[in-house]
């Protein structure tokens, strides 16, 4: 299992990078779509979270950082709040890495959401699209 979900998170990264560096970055004139910013707030973007920490400072290994911890995590009700919904959530206990896939439609929510974990994580939030978002846009 320690290779297989690094594994699939690094397949993962490497589809996106080839995906953003093979395609172009604005759109043209003529292949903008007519009122494109209308209703962009009810949109959502997924996102997948990756974080991680040294064993040194496994929240496991103290009380405090389980306290820690548990409050982050019980921060998600208030997220929800700000419009970010978790679909799914995962660690890699012997690896020291959390990785969390939510959608929202505020970036700044999400961040101040992974903000507990900053002072003893480090930690990346990825802007992703579905495989079948992905299909409808691909270049054919």
């Amino acid at each position: 299992m320690k290779y297989s979900m690094v594994g699939i998170f690094g397949v993962f990264v490497l589809f996106i990078t080839l995906v953003i560096s093979s395609s172009k970055l604005y759109a043209e004139g003529s292949e903008k779509e007519s009122g494109w910013a209308i209703g962009a707030e009810n949109k959502k973007t997924f996102y997948v979270a990756h974080w991680t920490h040294t064993p040194e400072y496994c929240p496991g290994r103290s009380g405090d950082g389980a306290k820690m911890l548990n409050k982050f995590w019980e921060g998600r009700k208030k997220a929800e709040e700000k419009g970010i919904r978790i679909l799914g959530a995962y660690v890699t206990v012997t690896e020291h890495d959390y990785f969390i896939i939510f959608e929202a439609n505020d970036y700044s929510a999400a961040v101040e959401f992974f903000l507990p974990l900053v002072p003893s994580q480090t930690g990346k939030i990825v802007p992703v699209l579905t495989m079948d978002d992905w299909l409808k846009i691909m270049p054919k």
